[in-house]
């Protein structure tokens, strides 16, 4: 009996002992593709991370900063009420140069009310100098707020972003 060869095909890809390299081909370019994903998957929840970090740091400073506020009007407040209380006493016991001896009562009445006036101008002043930094700090707690929601891509209330 003599021994038969089988013909070999002339296709080596077609081969079976090689195996399909496109298909190789492919699940390396998959491989490769899936790691990207993952590395840009892992940057993208990094920098999520960050701008979270950031956007609670920056609501603490938020608050502080309203506490600082509150703390600075009520010690001006607090000097203001002092400036008025000084003058009044010290008025009392003024003289106006022309006037008949003693305290120029009307005179003492007129500066000290000048004078509240202006302190009441004052306060005021500082009144709306504390307000507006209010505002600015609900405006800020509202924009880190509003970028928040945009970069997890959750809706923000009235607001179209995109």
């Amino acid at each position: 009996m003599a021994l038969r060869r089988h013909k070999v095909p002339a296709d080596l890809g077609e081969h079976r002992i090689f195996g399909d390299e496109e298909a190789a081909a492919m699940r390396a370019e998959l491989d490769e593709l899936r790691n990207s994903f993952g590395a840009l998957s892992e940057r993208v929840n990094a920098q999520f991370t960050s701008i979270a970090a950031h956007a609670e740091i920056a609501r603490e400073q938020i608050s502080v900063v309203r506490e600082e506020a509150r703390a600075d009007m009520e010690r001006t407040r607090e000097m203001l009420i002092g400036l008025i209380e000084t003058v009044r006493s010290e008025a009392a016991g003024l003289h106006v140069a022309g006037a008949v001896p003693g305290a120029s009562a009307a005179s003492a009445h007129e500066r000290a009310a000048g004078v509240e006036a202006a302190v009441a101008s004052l306060q005021g002043s500082v009144e709306e100098l504390a307000s507006r930094q209010m505002r600015m700090g609900d405006t800020m707690a509202a924009f880190i707020d509003t970028m928040l929601a945009e970069t997890r891509g959750e809706p923000v209330a009235g607001l179209s972003l995109g």
